[in-house]
């Protein structure tokens, strides 16, 4: 059987991306992320093999050997692909250089897996728009807005399992940096 497979960073406090969740409900065409779900993907696998769960484990281990936690600031707010037709609504995260490095080591060790090619891109997806919306205002109030901060230490192997009312992701494994 295969699992839908990705590698993130959790969002341990919600709370401070909850007002602007709130706001984003409001808009007919929206489909807000649940505030539990909240992460930074830093490597999208998609369906693997079970049987090599453990494989992509032990890969993750091997790219966060020697890091040590940081800090990570959520700051920001975007849109996928542009403000003329958002698809994806986003939280920015800093420092890109850093979660880009984890990125690029985690895809260096899964060498071998099929993956997704798209090159990193540090954001928390926060909402999903169904249908074309205006999010000019929102945008404008919330693109150099400093929502939280919080210390990376470690990251996740995440399945997810996809469905009508969206995805729902499971922790299948914690890997501690340091």
């Amino acid at each position: 059987m295969d699992l839908r497979l990705f590698i993130s960073v959790p969002v341990p406090d919600p709370g401070p991306l909850e007002p602007v969740l709130r706001e984003l409900r409001t808009v007919y065409g929206i489909r807000t992320v649940p505030a539990g779900q909240l992460h930074i993907t830093l490597r999208f696998l998609g369906d693997t093999d079970e049987r090599r769960l453990d494989d992509v484990v032990s890969a993750c281990r091997r790219a966060v050997r020697g890091t040590e936690l940081f800090e990570i600031v959520l700051k920001g707010a975007g849109v996928f692909p542009n403000a003329r037709n958002p698809r994806v609504v986003w939280i920015g995260v800093r420092p890109e250089d850093v979660l880009s490095g984890l990125s690029e080591r985690i895809t260096s060790e899964l060498k071998g897996f099929s993956m997704d090619e798209k090159p990193f891109k540090g954001h928390i997806t926060i909402a999903r728009c169904r249908e074309p919306v205006q999010l000019k205002p929102f945008l404008e109030k919330y693109s150099d807005t400093e929502f939280a901060r919080f210390r990376c230490g470690g990251i996740c192997v995440m399945k997810s399992e996809l469905s009508e009312r969206g995805a729902k992701h499971t922790v299948l494994s914690n890997i501690r940096l340091g």
